[in-house]
């Protein structure tokens, strides 16, 4: 024996599973950092083009405080995502990956 402990996915899954309070706390929990994380690069890619949440708004056709509401987290969605990203000036382009490397660009 080497002292290490073989590591099991599944084992980990569901032990995240158990200690969120189960499968479908862990799943919104997930869902929710990766929408944290979303709306923290749109802040991103905001502040480094030099537009303000107002200028955004404008853009949108929405208020400040929908803005807020999205570079937080709370309002995602690819649509959502896509004219927020227009806003600034940009294109939302989605590719699928698949575990065989092929690349299929989406819409």
């Amino acid at each position: 024996m080497n002292g290490h402990v073989r590591w099991s996915a599944s084992g980990h899954r569901e032990r995240a599973e158990e200690l969120s309070g189960g499968r479908d706390a862990f799943i919104e929990g997930t869902e929710r950092m990766l929408a944290e994380a979303r709306a923290w690069r749109l802040v991103d890619m905001r502040q480094e083009r030099r537009f303000t949440q107002a200028q955004v708004a404008e853009r949108m056709g929405v208020s400040k405080g929908r803005i807020s509401q999205i570079e937080s987290g709370q309002v995602s969605g690819t649509d959502v995502v896509a004219r927020y990203i227009e806003a600034l000036g940009g294109s939302l382009i989605m590719v699928a990956v698949f575990g065989d490397g092929e690349l299929r660009k989406v819409g």
